[in-house]
């Protein structure tokens, strides 16, 4: 296809979804339907991208054609709606992911350390390995305590826990360091907790 019949076509992309945008805002909802066709296919897509669960691609792309039925009034005709689709999709498939991550935190899974503990184990040995790793943590100071939370839970840096703690970063890094030191050489000494090699 030459230049010209692509610039045409998109034209007349460009005026039908014009038109569709018009009567979306005055209620229709066989133009949404319509509006919908022709971006459903990219939204998916960049939900596709963004998730990190594949089963909420398509929770993601409902999500964001209902909230883009609820705000068609602030739609203007003259304009592409497909880059507030996307920004949208963006937002929620983000807002999936964040809930998903603290679904994770509160069972731990999220801290690294952990995670790489209970790979390839039984599902009875992990639970006691996670009792253990819990039972560590808590014999550590107060302030190091507070430090892993920071850090390996809530995913904070070195140097703003280090802030909010009223440490220096160089003085929050070396007490990581003691701490993974300590984890990793009991992890060595603990009965079935060695790595395979």
């Amino acid at each position: 296809m030459n230049g010209v019949g692509c610039m045409n076509r998109r034209a007349g992309y460009a005026y039908a979804e014009q038109e569709l945008l018009a009567k979306v805002q005055g209620g229709d909802v066989a133009a949404f339907e319509d509006l919908t066709r022709l971006h459903i296919r990219s939204v998916l897509r960049y939900a596709s991208a963004v998730t990190r669960v594949r089963s909420d691609v398509e929770d993601v792309a409902q999500e964001v054609l209902l909230t883009a039925w609820r705000r068609r009034a602030g739609f203007s005709p003259e304009r592409s709606m497909l880059p507030w689709l996307l920004v949208t999709t963006r937002n929620i498939a983000l807002a999936a992911n964040r809930r998903h991550a603290r679904d994770a935190a509160e069972s731990l899974d999220a801290v690294p350390l952990l995670q790489a503990w209970t790979q390839g184990q039984a599902q009875r040995d992990a639970a006691d390995e996670l009792a253990e790793v819990r039972g560590l943590i808590a014999g550590l100071s107060e302030i190091d305590q507070k430090l892993v939370e920071l850090c390996f839970v809530q995913g904070r840096t070195f140097d703003d826990a280090s802030s909010d703690l009223g440490l220096s970063p160089p003085a929050a890094r070396k007490r990581i360091q003691r701490i993974r030191e300590r984890l990793v050489a009991h992890r060595s000494t603990a009965p079935g907790l060695q790595t395979e090699n």
